[in-house]
């Protein structure tokens, strides 16, 4: 449960990161544009520290 916690927690600030970056992008800029901007910024933190291994103590 942790861990899909820790994941969530990743992914909404990943959202909150994605849409500051919209206004930097092109007027011209595709639909697959915006979706791989928000692939990037929400999915790849919330894959990679769902995928961390746990820290040792």
């Amino acid at each position: 449960m942790e861990k899909i916690t820790k994941a969530l927690a990743a992914a909404a600030g990943g959202a909150a990161t994605g849409t500051i970056g919209l206004p930097f992008m092109p007027a011209d800029t595709p639909w697959y544009g915006y979706l791989a901007l928000y692939v990037i910024t929400i999915g790849l933190p919330a894959v990679l520290t769902y995928l961390a291994p746990k820290n040792a103590n």
